[in-house]
């Protein structure tokens, strides 16, 4: 320890990874198949995050490194990429249809929902994600669910005036009856 309390303070605030966790997120972060390979089967705690509270599946995912992402998610990673972002709601936050196709293929939920209930169709409204929107809704996603705020996908369309949206809603509602 120093002397100094305040380096003390930020020493004692930081995570140190070991060696072989800082390893495997260069692994990750480099898309080297063998070592992730080698990681996973020497039980290397899936579930370390670095510094910033990012797990693996975030680095795999902001490579674009479906197959890396496949073997995490198999393997049972956290979804959480972060503390408060799930792996689907950084896929749209990205704007990447290949991620969510990704991890839908994985056995993600395109209806799943965050600590308020929204779902990744909630989120890509409010962020106007045309091509997302369009994929989720092609792809089953429900539009009409209402978060704890009482917020669905058809009444932030509405609320925000984004009339192709609305169109895109109600000729789907339309069609159901």
């Amino acid at each position: 320890m120093s002397n100094n309390p305040i380096v003390n303070r930020n020493l004692s605030n930081h995570h140190i990874l070991s060696s072989s966790a800082e390893e495997f997120f260069k692994a990750v972060k480099l898309g080297l198949v063998h070592k992730i390979d080698f990681f996973i089967k020497s039980n290397v705690d899936i579930n370390i995050r670095d510094k910033d509270g990012q797990n693996l599946l975030y680095w795999a995912m902001s490579n674009k490194d479906f197959e890396t992402i496949r073997k995490l998610i198999k393997n049972g990673i956290s979804l959480d990429v972060s503390p408060s972002l799930s792996a689907m709601n950084f896929a749209i936050y990205k704007n990447d249809v290949k991620l969510i196709k990704c991890l839908k293929n994985c056995g993600l939920s395109l209806n799943q929902y965050d600590d308020i209930h929204s779902t990744p169709i909630i989120y890509a409204v409010l962020y106007n994600k045309v091509q997302i929107i369009d994929y989720l809704v092609n792809n089953g996603a429900d539009f009409l669910h209402k978060d704890s705020l009482g917020n669905s996908a058809l009444s932030l369309a509405y609320d925000l005036k984004i009339q192709y949206l609305i169109n895109k809603f109600e000729n789907i509602l339309n069609s159901e009856i």
